[in-house]
């Protein structure tokens, strides 16, 4: 969300952000919403896929809105980074169109957006992707006059996949730490060395030295980009008891049947 406004005075500036912030919070809460938030076609070159995204206003105003695709990556922290569309390489830039891309949604009702994506014909097989966001630009005015123009964006993200791309994921390594405040997580270090990004689970089980399961865990899923390798953490049971342990790690793949494990062993205590 984007947020502008002009003040005539510093001295006022406290109070009146204040009193603006609480103004817009009413404002913008109710904005338009998607389903479904995340998109993913397998193309082969030169055909074209079809899909749909709904797009609702739940609020008790009339909803203008318009769908514009941007490209995206992720930072260190695995945050999403936009950009204008065609600025990578990996962009859609080119390659979709919707029916419609501007309209209008009177109060609670939805808008069925269709949109074509064409993958390309000819070049190197990679993953492309981008995010639609629809946006609602919105110029408010309260009784004093004061003003601030409003941007919501509600996105959904689109995959597509090459057949025949290459898929390469390679868990390089796999340990246990104790971190500053002395307790245990795993630690792994994962690469993404394909042309597609890969979706993951890590799941485990502990196992104690007398070979008895005494915990088990499931994460959400996580997603690593082509060409990217990261350290990932995940916290182990606060109190362990001293003593020798396995971790039998899993990892695995979203949309496959494929998974790959480790066990890791480690001892608590002296």
């Amino acid at each position: 969300m984007k947020l502008r406004f002009f003040l005539s005075k510093n001295i006022e500036l406290i109070t009146v952000l204040f009193i603006v912030v609480l103004w817009l919070s009413n404002l913008v809460s109710a904005s338009t919403n998607v389903d479904p938030s995340r998109i993913m076609f397998v193309a082969k070159p030169g055909e074209r896929v079809t899909g749909t995204i709904k797009v609702t206003n739940p609020s008790n105003l009339v909803a203008e809105v318009s769908a514009t695709v941007y490209d995206w990556t992720l930072n260190e922290a695995d945050r999403m980074v936009t950009s204008e569309v065609g600025t990578r390489k990996d962009s859609l830039k080119g390659l979709i169109k919707f029916n419609p891309q501007n309209f209008k949604i009177p109060p609670g009702e939805s808008q069925i957006v269709r949109f074509t994506v064409t993958a390309p014909k000819e070049g190197e097989l990679f993953e492309r992707r981008g995010i639609v966001f629809f946006e609602e630009k919105s110029v408010y005015q309260n009784q004093d006059g004061m003003g601030a123009t409003v941007v919501t964006q509600v996105g959904s993200t689109i995959y597509l996949a090459l057949e025949g791309m290459r898929m390469a994921f390679n868990l390089k390594d796999a340990r246990i730490v104790k971190n500053a405040d002395g307790a245990y997580q795993g630690m792994i270090n994962i690469a993404n060395q394909g042309e597609g990004h890969v979706r993951y689970r890590i799941s485990y089980k502990l196992i104690n030295q007398k070979k008895a399961l005494i915990h088990e865990e499931q994460f959400s899923e996580n997603v690593i980009l082509p060409q990217f390798e990261r350290d990932v953490s995940f916290p182990l049971p606060e109190k362990l008891a001293p003593g020798r342990y396995n971790l039998l790690l899993k990892l695995s793949f979203l949309g496959t049947n494929k998974s790959t494990s480790r066990t890791i062993p480690f001892t608590v205590g002296d």
